[in-house]
């Protein structure tokens, strides 16, 4: 995939500086062969759990300015976009007490609204900018997790959802309907690849996505979304022949959908 030169830094920063971390704690895997690990570099652990597979993600630290708005929906998109149901959350919280009950009275309003309980955490009051950490697990619905890493040649990509931006009262509604989209597609359709546009935005998860599956992606002259912003909604590889059947439940239930390019 062809990288312009204003863009190669966010690749740097969002994708290859932290590669020494996969180096280093690769042996891990071998402790637990886990479904998903270390090894995959994904957005999701997978792990076996008695008859059940879970999906746990940590993300964060946010800063006091995300977490008044979405960072629960934001770090569970991660355990969603790889086939799993949220159960719970953890979150971690640290600060002076006003901002601490600020964060908190925010992600309970999150939990709340979108079914997703925060059971538990740490909380450590220091006079520190204020910063969340959360951790999200969930319970996988597909027989296998769904990779970043497993594009197939003639696949098209594709955006799900609109991007999840402004107030908190306007983001809880497009992360419900993203969810219950991608639940009833993932019924329906099987998905090759997939990862929420998050850090570095689409640049980067475009990036990722065609250098672990040794892909080539042709990208469409115009897309109606910045490249380098956060937009928080779904980047998807999907056979072509699916992609009436993802149109159809999109149209159904008023969800965007946006075709961006194709697996060469």
């Amino acid at each position: 995939m062809n990288i312009k030169s204003e863009h190669k830094s966010l690749i740097e920063k969002y994708v290859k500086a932290t590669e020494w971390l996969h180096s280093d704690f690769s042996e891990m895997d071998d402790l637990i062969e886990p479904i998903m690990g270390i090894r995959d570099w994904d957005d999701s652990t997978c792990v076996r759990f008695g008859d059940k597979k879970l999906l746990v993600s940590v993300d964060g630290p946010y800063s006091k300015r995300l977490v008044m708005k979405s960072a629960l929906i934001h770090a569970t998109t991660d355990v969603v976009v790889k086939g799993g149901r949220p159960l719970f959350a953890l979150d971690t919280l640290i600060g002076i007490k006003e901002e601490i009950r600020d964060m908190a009275e925010s992600l309970k309003r999150q939990a709340l609204a979108m079914r997703i309980p925060i059971l538990g955490g740490n909380t450590l009051f220091e006079d520190v900018e204020p910063r969340c950490s959360l951790t999200v697990i969930g319970e996988l619905i597909l027989e296998n997790p769904i990779r970043d890493s497993t594009s197939e040649e003639g696949d098209l990509l594709v955006l799900l959802g609109e991007p999840i931006w402004g107030s908190q009262e306007e983001r809880i509604p497009k992360a419900k309907k993203l969810f219950e989209t991608w639940f009833e597609i993932l019924n329906k359709i099987k998905i090759h690849a997939a990862k929420d546009v998050t850090k570095g935005g689409l640049i980067s998860t475009l990036y990722e996505i065609s250098e672990k599956s040794g892909m080539e992606f042709e990208l469409e002259r115009e897309i109606p979304f910045p490249m380098t912003r956060n937009l928080d909604n779904f980047l998807i590889s999907i056979p072509e022949t699916d992609y009436k059947i993802l149109l159809d439940i999109c149209r159904e239930r008023g969800c965007e959908v946006h075709k961006i390019g194709v697996v060469r």
